[in-house]
């Protein structure tokens, strides 16, 4: 599914960069207090700090090699911000992102922040410092002090991984909701009525809400449906996601299909159902997503529904350095693939 969304750059309406200079005037101080209180802010005081401070966020001032304009000068470097949390898990899309930025002669600086969206912002101006040509980014949920960053400083980017369409980014992503109706139609087609799921917390992770959501219609459609207490939202940890599935069969003893939100959440149901003695998948069938390199490996092999990681950071890496040629590229929406192996099976009667 492909969008024609981007429009060419009028060259005549470039934007406009601020400079150290402009900061300093609309303050009246001089350029060395502002410049002093951008790399020693210790020496200047705390009230003038920070009306500094408000002043160059106002005005998407950014120091140092960015504060040239991207159109006239190349610095041959491509930003990614991907937080922490996400790390693991798009850990193929990340590799991609090397892979094809390398072959064109790219260089990939990858920051790592922490889920929350201040620090999301401060990395994403931290790593413009560095003078990059253009930015990835993780998912749609920015604030509009960072879009109205981007779009003020006129910096090329690409969002990966967004479950919103109508917005008007360039993006590249794979369709969650659809990836949830995947994973309950394989599971409904082998004869399995009792469901249970394991995700991250809905609130701040939009990539597991919309997979749980396409699980549910798809269940809808057939009469049936998750109950609250058979759905858990644990953290990304081998730990939490064992915990709930105890906790989930002492609540639902009659489940006998459990959809994880991702294979690591998998891993850890997994162990702590042998260690119930529940059977995979002859008690129970486990399906997830992502398709880690792990997941063939593991005893039984994981269910699992493809997000087709590392073609997402190709086709990225391709957009961006679209986007930095002729300002211009195609949003595309990729489609997940189940891979069947061995942790589903037919419901068992009973």
């Amino acid at each position: 599914m492909n969008n024609q969304t981007k429009r060419k750059p009028n060259k005549h309406q470039q934007p406009r960069i601020s400079t150290l200079q402009d900061v300093a005037r609309e303050l009246g101080l001089s350029a060395g207090t502002v410049s002093r209180a951008i790399t020693r802010p210790d020496l200047v005081a705390q009230k003038t700090q920070k009306k500094i401070e408000e002043v160059i966020k106002r005005l998407h001032y950014i120091p140092h090699a960015a504060g040239r304009s991207l159109r006239s000068l190349s610095s041959g470097t491509i930003g990614a911000v991907i937080p922490k949390s996400g790390v693991s898990t798009f850990s193929q899309t990340t590799l991609a992102l090397q892979d094809e930025l390398t072959l064109r002669g790219k260089t990939l600086i990858v920051s790592q922040p922490n889920n929350l969206s201040e620090e999301v912002e401060r990395s994403i101006r931290r790593i413009l410092e560095h003078g990059v040509d253009g930015l990835l980014l993780l998912g749609e949920d920015h604030t509009g002090d960072t879009l109205s960053l981007l779009k003020n400083r006129g910096v090329p980017h690409v969002l990966m991984w967004n479950v919103k369409r109508n917005i008007e980014q360039t993006y590249v992503t794979v369709s969650q909701s659809e990836a949830g109706r995947v994973a309950a139609k394989h599971l409904l087609e082998l004869g399995h009525k009792d469901f249970a799921f394991i995700g991250a917390p809905l609130s701040v992770n939009p990539r597991a809400a919309a997979r749980l959501n396409g699980v549910k219609r798809t269940l809808a459609q057939s009469g049936l449906e998750i109950p609250d207490y058979a759905i858990s939202e644990e953290l990304h940890q081998f730990e939490k996601a064992g915990e709930a599935t105890r906790k989930i069969l002492g609540r639902a003893p009659k489940t006998t299909a459990i959809i994880c939100t991702s294979d690591f959440h998998a891993l850890g149901a997994l162990r702590a159902l042998q260690e119930l003695n529940r059977k995979v998948p002859d008690d129970i069938s486990l399906v997830s997503f992502n398709n880690n390199d792990f997941s063939r490996h593991t005893y039984p092999a994981l269910t699992t529904v493809d997000l087709r990681q590392y073609e997402v950071g190709t086709i990225a890496a391709r957009m961006i350095t679209e986007l930095i040629d002729s300002g211009r590229s195609e949003n595309k929406v990729l489609r997940p693939i189940l891979r069947l192996r061995e942790s589903s099976g037919r419901r068992q009667k009973r």
